[in-house]
């Protein structure tokens, strides 16, 4: 990709690495976050107002040691994704609303490329013709991501999933049933990709 397609803050911002400027990097920050997770039947037992179903889930791994992965512009997102997908019995196509992990801009674009939203290298374009805004086919990162909101990776992004399900987003995305969260740990060694439901 080129650094124009990665870069959608501003060419103001300070070259890091070429093609990451320091506004495609997220701060490293703290905080603290946390959802119940329990069956469907005991969110009615409970009287749940508004429980949100998991539908599918996956995880993927690649090699710790950057110099032994043979792709760096890929991650365990596929591998995870395609049992996600499995699982909740959807593709690409069914869902309505992503949020992706975005430690750098180039992250969720390696990820929907990855998760079959579009082709590789193709990812950059989506976001360049809106795609990825609220308006978009794919609204990304509602509440802002790790970009623009809070350096509580996984844990913030799978409560603006909640969110979107519930209809309590700030930037709700209308008629949205489906979710879809992806996070990234280590050195983007292991991925993690979680689908909700309305």
């Amino acid at each position: 990709m080129s650094a124009g397609s990665v870069s959608c803050l501003g060419a103001a911002s300070p070259w890091l690495v070429e093609p990451l400027r320091r506004a495609d990097c997220c701060l490293v920050s703290d905080g603290g976050a946390a959802v119940v997770v329990t069956s469907a039947a005991r969110a009615r037992a409970l009287g749940v107002p508004a429980p949100v179903p998991i539908l599918g889930f996956g995880e993927g791994q690649t090699a710790l040691d950057l110099a032994q992965r043979p792709d760096l512009t890929r991650t365990g997102a596929a591998a995870a994704a395609t049992t996600a997908f499995a699982m909740a019995g959807i593709g690409p196509a069914d869902i309505d609303v992503a949020q992706l992990y975005d430690c750098y801009t180039i992250v969720p674009l390696m990820t929907l490329e990855d998760y079959g939203f579009c082709r590789r290298g193709e990812a950059g374009r989506l976001a360049a013709e809106g795609g990825l805004a609220l308006g978009g086919r794919w609204p990304l990162n509602t509440s802002g991501g790790l970009l623009s909101e809070t350096g509580m990776p996984g844990m913030q992004l799978v409560i603006e999933a909640v969110r979107q399900m519930r209809g309590t987003s700030v930037n709700q995305v209308r008629g949205a049933r489906t979710a879809i969260v992806s996070n990234q740990g280590g050195i983007m060694h292991t991925h993690a990709t979680l689908i909700l439901a309305q």
